[in-house]
């Protein structure tokens, strides 16, 4: 048994229940964690309220430090959003915002608190964007001190114009399913490798002694 946590976070525009191509693919990468064993746990954003703002706790009523603490208390951590006029989503750029006070807190050693945690992401679109997409959010998660593993990302894009949604069309898609593939065992690979052993303190404390 892998003893490793994963958290999902759905940044779809819609709600929990509604037909959705983000939790299409996300519910994909559960099941392929859960097949190394790992326990899932898959927050939809849009059911929270959370106030726009790059503060951990904007006080009454916000529902982020509890999606903050399942961030803290997780080892695989995967952001999944849709593509709109070419970007991440309005709602994945308003976690990645409330995530950004992360850079002023620290994990037990004095690191930034993603450090010895894995990332990935998951986009689904019909427009293009889908690398631009894919790498901006990547490469926020790394700032805040996640680990990157290879092929880190699956996605799906539809053709140019087209009104086709991955949920409807694609779900038995052979490349999203090598995608699918790579993502989850590159995580859980890279996760168990740093619980065995974290990147130590030396060298990248938030604040040098």
């Amino acid at each position: 048994m892998s003893g490793l946590k994963a958290l999902l976070i759905n940044c779809s525009l819609k709600k929990e229940g509604e037909k959705s191509s983000t939790e299409a693919m996300l519910q994909k990468a559960i099941k392929g964690l859960e097949a190394h064993r790992v326990k899932c746990t898959s927050v939809w954003a849009t059911d929270h309220n959370i106030p726009f703002g790059v503060q951990t706790d904007m006080g009454k009523g916000d529902d982020w430090p509890k999606i903050h603490k399942l961030i803290l208390g997780t080892d695989i951590l995967i952001i999944g959003t849709p593509i709109w006029l070419g970007q991440r989503g309005s709602v994945c750029q308003m976690v990645l915002e409330r995530m950004d006070a992360m850079f002023g807190e620290t994990n037990a050693d004095g690191q930034l608190p993603l450090y010895n945690k894995v990332a990935g992401v998951c986009v689904v679109g019909n427009e293009d964007g889908v690398q631009h997409v894919g790498a901006s959010v990547l490469y926020n998660l790394m700032q805040m001190g996640a680990t990157i593993p290879p092929n880190a990302e699956s996605y799906w894009i539809g053709a140019a114009g087209a009104r086709d949604d991955f949920v409807d069309v694609a779900l038995d898609d052979e490349y999203v399913a090598k995608e699918i593939s790579s993502l989850t065992n590159n995580l859980v690979y890279v996760a168990q490798s740093l619980k065995a052993t974290p990147i130590p303190a030396k060298g990248n404390l938030v604040e040098s002694s």
